[in-house]
């Protein structure tokens, strides 16, 4: 993903508002004087039909907790890739099968994904066929009296996986053989075996409710046919925050997983990690971590103790996100990487295993001991003479972020009138402030903790993209994942907790501290 540089905007006022209520039923407060949130954003989501009985409930429970419109645009996946090439439109890309993620990954069209389901292939028999479920072989889908209905392989996941799994034997040649009817989607395939225009096809199991009349037949060899479901990020996105919060959703237990559960999707293979392992050579074993400026002071302590409890030197890098995804899309790959922000994971996601979420951190405006300018919300920053400070967007996720915030609370072009320091990281804002050369700095609140003597700030509420999470993950190729795994334990434990909540932090590991 590309960040363009600051452009000053006619009429940004009228975008998007905040958000008006979290999910979870306790909306965020907004600071006096800002712009209420407003539930003007719109999530469009490129969905296979596959998976419409789940999305059109997990939709409509999110909207009505969050006030966000979802729109979702169903369709064959091969279709819906190919409109994401060609109008590089939409927030998120949902088809059956994650094959088509990874196209659109290698064709920069997508960033962070987000596991959701898996769906099993399965015969489907009409009612009325004259033989019981138990009683259907392979040799009645052949016979000459037989007719087939087929989703297009072309064009749909469940064709597509059924014509790769099916040659590996003759029997996607005896299908062809048949001279089946082509159909445009698994739906269309499942309403012509409803219908009897089709004796048989198979589409996904999740597709046919347990007390339906069909005959559902787990043929040999259809094992086979599975599908990962899963949704990732549109790098054209223009409801960026409010798309990765509604995938959040989707992949959340007690959210959008509670319709994927009840209408029988299963859930989705659990990704391989690294077991963790203590170092064992006797000789100092060294690892590199990558990890975003804002993470220095929650990790550091927590890194010394690993070092020299596991014998381990851990080669740090922090530096602005955007900085370290250059390096790495460059060549250099570190064996560990803490992003700032999920966006910033995304974008390298195709060199790492799949990412966990530490904690999250919050957009704060930071002012000099007694707030001197009487700033009250991020209007206010648009006063008259007032010199503000930003992270730089395409150097670091604070950038971005702060960017993307002013956008949504339509004061884009009045505080950028006003910003004379773009800055890689928010430490560096926060020096800046303290020596007076400037009013105010927009940055996070760890960034102020430590200077809470000199320095008060203002919450930045109401917009979901003011409050990043920040994923950690280990290298793909990296020959020390053993022990990146073993760094990661230490950065879960109570301890480590701690230390992010003293500095503001939200915590985020759901898992046990050890």
């Amino acid at each position: 993903m590309r960040y363009l540089p600051w452009l000053v905007l006619v009429g940004s006022v009228g975008l998007l508002g905040g958000i008006a209520l979290l999910w979870n039923n306790n909306p965020p407060v907004p600071a006096p004087d800002e712009p209420e949130a407003k539930p003007e954003s719109v999530i469009i989501v490129h969905v296979a039909a596959a998976l419409r009985p789940p999305m059109e409930k997990a939709a409509a429970a999110f909207e009505k907790d969050t006030g966000i419109k979802v729109e979702l645009r169903f369709g064959p996946s091969e279709q819906l890739l190919n409109t994401l090439k060609l109008t590089k439109q939409g927030d998120l890309f949902l088809p059956a099968d994650d094959s088509y993620v990874n196209q659109a990954r290698e064709a920069n069209l997508t960033e962070q994904r987000y596991d959701l389901a898996q769906m099993n292939g399965v015969a489907i028999f009409r009612k009325d066929y004259p033989k019981a479920a138990a009683d259907i072989t392979w040799d009645d889908v052949f016979k000459p009296a037989t007719k087939i209905g087929q989703a297009n392989p072309d064009i749909t996941a469940i064709g597509k996986l059924t014509r790769d799994h099916l040659s590996k034997s003759d029997r996607w040649k005896q299908i062809e053989a048949k001279q089946p009817v082509m159909l445009g989607t698994v739906t269309e395939a499942l309403n012509a075996v409803k219908l009897g225009s089709v004796d048989v096809a198979i589409v996904w199991e999740a597709l046919v409710p347990k007390d339906s009349p069909l005959k559902r037949v787990a043929l040999p060899g259809l094992e086979g046919i599975k599908a990962n479901v899963t949704v990732a990020v549109c790098n054209g996105a223009e409801s960026r925050a409010e798309a990765r919060w509604f995938a959040q959703y989707l992949e959340k237990e007690d959210g959008g997983q509670v319709f994927f559960r009840e209408l029988g999707y299963a859930p989705p293979p659990v990704a391989e990690q690294p077991r963790a392992e203590s170092n064992k050579t006797g000789e100092t074993v060294e690892i590199l971590l990558y990890a975003g400026s804002m993470l220095r002071p929650a990790v550091e302590k927590t890194i010394n103790e690993f070092e020299k409890a596991e014998n381990v030197r851990v080669i740090r890098v922090y530096n602005g996100c955007g900085i370290l995804v250059g390096q790495m899309r460059t060549g250099r790959h570190p064996d560990l990487y803490i992003a700032c922000d999920p966006r910033f994971m995304g974008e390298v996601e195709d060199l790492f295993l799949k990412p966990t979420t530490l904690s999250n951190n919050r957009l704060v405006i930071a002012v000099p001991k007694g707030n001197p300018a009487g700033l009250k919300g991020l209007k206010d920053l648009g006063k008259p003479d007032l010199k503000v400070g930003v992270g730089h967007e395409q150097q670091c996720a604070l950038g971005a972020i702060t960017k993307e915030t002013f956008l949504k609370s339509g004061v884009y072009a009045d505080v950028k009138r006003n910003v004379k320091v773009e800055s890689p990281s928010g430490d560096l804002l926060v020096n800046q402030l303290m020596t007076g050369s400037l009013d105010a700095v927009v940055c996070y609140v760890s960034n102020v903790k430590p200077n809470e003597a000199k320095l008060d700030y203002v919450p930045v509420t109401g917009i979901p993209c003011a409050a990043p999470q920040q994923p950690v993950a280990i290298a793909k190729d990296s020959t020390k994942q053993a022990i990146a795994a073993k760094l990661i334990e230490y950065l879960r434990t109570a301890e480590s907790k701690e230390r992010f909540l003293e500095l503001g932090f939200g915590w985020e590991w759901k898992g046990p501290t050890k």
